[in-house]
């Protein structure tokens, strides 16, 4: 009976240590996972890890200290515009602050919200009030967090901020995670499942119940 409910509660740990992992690479998938994709680059990207630092957009107030606080310079901090949840707007609020401005004076005259100019503006269906496609030019962004903060008071909140793990250095302790008011900046598990440090933490199981794990180890 007593090795009934020992099975069942390292059954219920090595769920649970699953599903951990697994929302882990949801929330680093979706958009994020196709940034980060798209902008790999062997002379700039971090030490590849399992781990890795990210921000969470439920508690981020987009302060600016991701555009200061992290050790490389540019920020390995990065804001995204998830296009799903994008209105794709003739005047974003995340682009420029005058919204008053006629259609047509926006790309002239209107008063970026990024001192970079980073937010870029695409017409997708023709037309100056077409269908626009907002992007982020990494090149030129440095994580200071005010096109996602505008897009987060007054639009649909589709820009937000990530760390990008090919361009973050992997610190143990991460400085931007450190001066952030909010406590916003978590370090998650991300990669194949480690069977090693599992026998560590699995409480009660035997060697046989991690199947072929040791094969060609036998140390």
């Amino acid at each position: 009976m007593n090795e009934k409910k020992a099975t069942s509660k390292v059954d219920r740990r090595n769920f649970l240590r699953k599903a951990g992992q697994a929302a882990c690479g949801l929330a680093l998938g979706g958009i994020a996972y196709r940034v980060i994709s798209g902008h790999m680059d062997e002379e700039t990207e971090g030490p590849k890890s399992r781990f890795v630092w990210q921000i969470d957009p439920d508690k981020c107030t987009f302060c600016g200290d991701c555009e200061t606080a992290c050790v490389r310079t540019p920020s390995a901090v990065k804001a995204v515009n998830d296009q799903k949840k994008c209105s794709s707007c003739v005047v974003c609020y995340g682009h420029i602050s005058n919204k008053e401005i006629p259609s047509e004076k926006i790309m002239s005259d209107g008063i970026r919200v990024c001192e970079s100019d980073a937010v870029t503006r695409k017409n997708y269906s023709g037309g100056k009030d077409g269908y626009f496609i907002y992007d982020i030019d990494d090149d030129k962004c440095t994580g200071c967090g005010k096109c996602a903060k505008a897009c987060n008071d007054k639009g649909t909140k589709s820009m937000f901020l990530i760390i990008r793990p090919d361009l973050c250095l992997n610190c143990n302790s991460c400085n931007i995670a450190a001066k952030c008011p909010e406590g916003a900046v978590d370090r998650l598990y991300f990669g194949p499942e480690d069977d090693f440090r599992g026998i560590y933490e699995l409480e009660g199981m035997s060697g046989n119940d991690f199947g072929g794990m040791n094969n060609g180890y036998n140390g």
